[in-house]
């Protein structure tokens, strides 16, 4: 409806606000080189109201009140990671909930709208993180599904443990996560494989 649209490139962050025709790099106000790679960028569910996007980049997470005019960089806890993916609670609004994963510390959460950070990686034995994705009833089963190099790794209890599933050894490393809007009651998720492969579990 607003045609507010964020794209994260190894170049930088970028925002357009007429649907994707034009784009401008977003994080002005940082008064950052124009060549930051920004490797994840998400948006609030409830975006049309609150306006939040966070964007995830070397260090830490930069976040936007005002749909990316203005922007605030959060650092994660020393030594710097990384930061790959980020994964938002569909229930945000509710609860705050952000996640982020790192190419070699693992999975990072924030249980306070991105402004403070914490370390969520019991059981995950590969912490390079690659992909993440929340289930859409997550405020009922805190599901969280973690993609790294070697493996998958699911979570029932919102980060605070992780084991991993059985996704096939060849099918690493997964690049992509996505669960099906019926994710509750039909368990279906999707992930898409370096190897150029769409796997797909129905449990």
């Amino acid at each position: 409806q607003d045609g507010c649209c964020f794209a994260a490139r190894a170049s930088g962050l970028y925002r357009s606000e007429d649907a994707g025709l034009t784009w401008a790099l977003a994080p002005g106000n940082l008064d950052l080189d124009a060549e930051f790679a920004a490797l994840a960028v998400v948006v609030s569910p409830a975006f049309r109201d609150d306006r939040t996007v966070f964007a995830g980049v070397a260090g830490g997470v930069l976040r936007s009140l005002d749909a990316g005019r203005n922007w605030a960089a959060i650092p994660l806890p020393s030594p710097p990671p990384v930061v790959t993916c980020l994964a938002v609670s569909p229930h945000f609004e509710q609860d705050g909930f952000l996640f982020a994963g790192t190419m070699e510390d693992g999975v990072f959460r924030s249980p306070d709208r991105g402004r403070s950070w914490h370390s969520w990686n019991f059981g995950l034995l590969d912490l390079r993180c690659l992909a993440l994705a929340a289930s859409p009833a997550f405020a009922e089963d805190e599901t969280l599904f973690a993609a790294t190099e070697t493996a998958l790794y699911r979570s029932t209890n919102g980060g605070r443990a992780w084991r991993e599933t059985g996704l096939p050894l060849e099918a690493s490393p997964v690049l992509s996560l996505a669960l099906a809007p019926t994710f509750a009651a039909d368990g279906i998720l999707f992930v898409g494989t370096d190897a150029g492969q769409l796997q797909r579990s129905r449990d």
